[in-house]
């Protein structure tokens, strides 16, 4: 079960990585994301993707600590994507609302697993 919510983890950081930098592509972003260079934000998002993959694979191996941690971050980025998703049905944004509905359902795919009992 661990590999598979790793898995699902991952997939949802490619998803958000994939949906943020096409809401800068399309224009639809906030006010905090639309304030630096498009390079600059690309590499703070890739950066924050691998620090995602990182703490997901930590966890995937068992390191003490990682789950509540996981738990707690995951939670409130699936608070985000849910306000997130709620922009994107009021702009109509269907491209980046996609795959920020995609993070969300592999986000919720990777809390289940994890916590599942095998």
């Amino acid at each position: 079960m661990a590999l598979s919510a790793a898995r699902a983890w991952w997939g949802a950081a490619v998803c958000w990585f994939l949906g943020t930098l096409a809401g800068r592509l399309t224009g639809s972003h906030t006010a905090i994301t639309g304030a630096v260079p498009f390079p600059v934000a690309v590499l703070v998002f890739a950066v924050g993707a691998g620090l995602w993959a990182a703490l997901v694979f930590a966890a995937y191996r068992g390191v003490g600590g990682t789950r509540p941690v996981l738990a707690v971050a995951g939670g409130a980025g699936v608070v985000n994507l849910v306000a997130q998703l709620v922009g994107d049905v009021v702009a109509r944004d269907v491209v980046h609302g996609g795959l920020f509905l995609a993070a969300l359902v592999l986000s919720g795919a990777g809390f289940t697993l994890m916590f599942r009992r095998a």
